[in-house]
């Protein structure tokens, strides 16, 4: 006792649970010492769950974070209550703010069990989300329409008379130049962000074992699978991440499926901050879903999602805490607006084959980010996270504040991740197709609503440009060609004046675009990656492809919702 008593002092944290992961006690033994000295019962809130009403009356995952929970009302109207904490005055007070006017009764239980509550109602919420409105992903059938449709529209545009395939031409052009004109100008902030202060870590910041005890308690959350080979990664690339074990709060993402990893990681014996949140198999392959379940478990200040492929750099969490509590001061000295930092994007995410396709194409604006690389190397304040619905908060583009507050915050962290190339890079079509069609139908829904405030409405506009942009490029690319092959005398006709219109547009917008990409990739990759951008426009066609089979995906379930 007196050692794991010394080392509480040192490193924080419980002293059960320092004894509990020196193996000087079992955790079923120590929880039932507890409840003895408690004078209480005990309750296994897995085989004796809490009354699903008190569940859905109080927040079950700020509950489990304080250490309690409601269990059920008795016939006398007084209030159960399962606690991993001594019930203090201070706990029958938190108690007491949720269950005004009701006497409290405490029954003794394990964390654990608490985290499977809050796992479970996790599961049901988004199991809830999953059945309304929220979009799937593009699928096959849709891909073959858009095929279908390209198919179409080359016969249309081969056997339309001259004058409508002008019209037609000048329509799409329109569009072409408006949404490049959009993405110009909100493309403008990119190349701004090189000339912004950025975030550095202070001078004097935690660097030693005695102001390491000040650093908060960090959660990581990890998608694993690949069983053994997987695992080894995770180890290797976490091993470089310089943040105190103690002051780390480690949960493993694990399909129920995968079989071989739940294997390997039993083999391992992780270490008591390493935890394992099983989720269904389709919700592992959803990155929002899956990082999702474990924040229900979460117990840090504050909180990041990797793949097990990423390794951050070693600093990486020590620099965010640096950037988060430096802005909690400002903001609480009144050198900033009241808005809170909600989240820190790493800068740079860094493959070792260089920028791939989804790179560039986030660089030249043509659209977001693959879902996986838009959530991950993500740092974000815990307690506000939960409060704004969970990582979804990053795909939703008009962000989740409530009317009448100010925009969230998520900032650039001056950092960077390397991730090893995945076979998700070689599918980066379909990830850019569900992506788009996540982005049409949150604009949509927001048009529904009626009356959108600024910053919602902004953000509709430049997602808009990047849709008109990627929808309307092969359409003026590929109809201006097949209009200047078909008007081989320059008699200055309307298709003929409409196919000089269109390729030309096409090849001013293009030719900015890839010398925007190509100097904003030398300047942060050099020269080498600056290459890559040659290849945008070819990347374009592909991306706009991508961009009508989520159109497609979008009109199919719109369709089936009113049959």
């Amino acid at each position: 006792m007196d050692w794991a008593v010394e080392r509480q002092r040192q490193r924080g944290g419980q002293v059960g649970q320092h004894l509990i992961d020196a193996g000087l006690i079992s955790a079923e033994d120590f929880h039932a010492a507890l409840a003895r000295a408690w004078r209480h019962g005990r309750r296994d809130l897995v085989a004796a769950p809490p009354h699903p009403a008190l569940l859905a009356e109080i927040d079950v995952e700020r509950a489990v974070e304080l250490g309690w929970l409601a269990c059920e009302l008795t016939d006398d109207g007084r209030v159960v209550v399962a606690s991993a904490v001594p019930p203090t005055e201070d706990l029958v007070v938190e108690v007491l703010e949720v269950f005004p006017d009701r006497e409290v009764g405490f029954v003794a239980c394990t964390q654990h069990d608490l985290d499977r509550v809050a796992l479970d109602v996790r599961l049901n919420r988004i199991g809830d989300r999953a059945s309304g409105s929220v979009p799937g992903p593009v699928r096959p059938v849709h891909w073959c329409l858009a095929v279908a449709g390209a198919l179409l529209a080359a016969v249309g545009a081969l056997v339309l008379p001259l004058g409508a395939l002008g019209v037609v031409l000048l329509v799409a052009s329109v569009v072409f130049l408006v949404g490049g004109v959009i993405q110009a100008a909100t493309g403008y902030t990119l190349l701004a962000e090189d000339a912004r202060t950025a975030h550095r870590l202070p001078e004097g910041s935690p660097g030693d074992e005695e102001a390491d005890r000040d650093l908060p308690l960090y959660t990581v959350i990890v998608r694993v699978g690949g069983g053994a080979a997987g695992l080894e990664e995770l180890f290797d690339n976490f091993r470089a991440v310089d943040y105190p074990r103690e002051r780390t709060d480690a949960i493993l993402v694990v399909a129920r499926g995968d079989t071989a990893t739940v294997g390997a990681l039993r083999g391992t014996n992780p270490r008591g901050w390493v935890r394992v949140a099983r989720v269904p198999d389709a919700d592992f392959l959803d990155v929002v879903r899956a990082c999702d379940h474990a924040l229900a478990l979460a117990r840090g200040r504050y909180v990041v999602a990797y793949d097990q492929d990423e390794r951050p750099a070693p600093d990486q969490l020590r620099r965010a805490v640096a950037v988060f509590e430096a802005d909690l001061a400002a903001r609480l000295e009144g050198r900033l607006a009241p808005s809170p930092l909600v989240g820190l994007r790493v800068e740079r995410t860094v493959s070792p084959g260089g920028p791939g396709a989804d790179v560039v194409l986030h660089v030249a604006g043509a659209g977001g980010p693959l879902r996986s690389s838009d959530v991950t190397s993500v740092h974000f304040n815990m307690r506000l996270l939960r409060r704004y619905g969970g990582f979804g908060l990053l795909l939703d583009r008009r962000g989740r504040s409530a009317a009448g507050e100010p925009p969230l915050r998520v900032e650039t962290l001056d950092s960077w991740s390397t991730r090893a190339a995945q076979a998700r890079d070689r599918h980066w079509m379909a990830h850019r197709a569900d992506v788009l069609e996540r982005e049409l139908a949150e604009t949509v829904a927001t048009l529904r609503r009626g009356s959108p405030s600024w910053p919602a409405l902004r953000e509709i506009v430049a997602g808009t440009g990047s849709v008109a942009l990627v929808l309307s490029y092969p359409v003026v690319l590929g109809g201006g060609l097949v209009a200047a092959l078909r008007s081989t005398v320059l008699d200055g006709s309307l298709a003929e004046r409409a196919a000089r219109v269109a390729l030309g547009e096409v090849a001013l917008v293009v030719a900015i675009a890839t010398v925007v990409a190509a100097s904003v990739l030398v300047r942060r990759r050099g020269w080498r990656a600056g290459l890559d951008a040659v290849a945008l426009p070819a990347l374009w066609v592909l991306d706009g492809f991508a961009a009508w089979a989520a159109v497609h995906a979008l009109l199919h379930r719109a369709v089936a919702r009113r049959g």
